[in-house]
């Protein structure tokens, strides 16, 4: 979709999504900047400066549906009706149902008694986030994490010439490279957004420099062996959006969720692994980690009352 007056969004936009986020204070992985940059080529986001919001619209791309993002800025009912009011005709030219999308449990208050419209609201539990309490990842302390403990113990025994760095632009082709062989592995076309996050991961190291990336990568005898790329969401929360290893080397997805967090985000306070999917392997795995909490993404279908 190109909606009037509406052009791509981009890492370019950064500096006023950043700016807007910090009214938002959103917890949810998908609303932080990394992640809309990371992941646009499947989503196709149009952005437009709407009642002083950054609004970004998608015809669903390959995805979902067609939608609206929870505007980034927004503080008030009075801006939301604003936006909505300007894109209801846009919807309703195409046939498209009004969706509005990631929506903060904390921003439900303000599509209570919207004028004008009537609101759908639901959540789907297979795309809520996992939330961690970060000191515990980090010390791997407590019964739920004396397995993981005993993993990364025998890594750090098994690999004592193991090199920790931070993430950076120049690990770039040997990141891919592990994410390729684990996509050839699985016979799986790591082109295809839908079954690999491949473009997403590459996307992010293209904009490398223009972004906020935290994170690490271990390498042992040299090469690359584990990487891991997030986001601090704000000050209390880390986001990590793509964490991937070589699985030959055991214990070493224990190893780069400790050590990113030991040395790129020392200084929070809880740690948002993003969703399953429905996914059972990666349910488990994330179940595995003992989370606090659940972040509960809303969506609202909006109808003229």
């Amino acid at each position: 979709m190109q909606c009037e007056g509406c052009t791509l969004f981009t890492a370019k936009d950064s500096q006023i999504y950043s700016q807007l986020q910090q009214q938002n204070r959103s917890e949810i992985s998908d609303n932080c900047l990394n992640s809309r940059v990371a992941w646009n080529a499947g989503f196709y986001y149009q952005k437009a400066m709407i009642a002083g919001c950054l609004t970004l619209v998608s015809d669903g791309g390959v995805f979902t549906t067609p939608h609206v993002a929870w505007p980034t800025g927004l503080t008030n009912q009075a801006q939301l009706k604003a936006i909505i009011d300007i894109l209801w005709n846009a919807f309703q030219a195409r046939g498209w149902p009004l969706r509005l999308m990631y929506i903060d449990e904390a921003n439900l208050p303000l599509l209570q008694d919207l004028p004008d419209y009537q609101i759908q609201i639901s959540h789907n539990p297979d795309y809520s986030d996992y939330l961690y309490d970060a000191a515990e990842l980090r010390d791997l302390s407590g019964k739920d994490l004396h397995g993981k403990r005993n993993h990364f113990n025998r890594f750090c025994r098994s690999y004592p010439d193991y090199v920790y760095s931070p993430a950076q632009a120049s690990d770039r082709d040997e990141a891919l490279s592990l994410v390729k062989a684990w996509c050839d592995e699985k016979k799986l076309d790591c082109l295809n957004l839908c079954l690999s996050d491949y473009r997403a991961i590459r996307q992010l190291y293209e904009d490398f420099d223009s972004l906020d990336i935290r994170g690490g990568s271990i390498r042992i005898g040299g090469r690359l062996a584990a990487f891991a790329l997030g986001s601090l969401l704000d000050g209390d929360t880390a986001v990590i959006h793509f964490e991937k290893a070589d699985a030959t080397y055991h214990g070493i997805y224990s190893a780069i969720n400790k050590l990113v967090l030991d040395h790129a985000f020392p200084e929070v306070r809880y740690v948002n692994r993003e969703e399953d999917m429905g996914i059972g392997g990666l349910r488990k795995a994330k179940q595995s980690y003992g989370p606090i909490r659940l972040i509960h993404k809303y969506e609202a279908v909006l109808l003229k009352a």
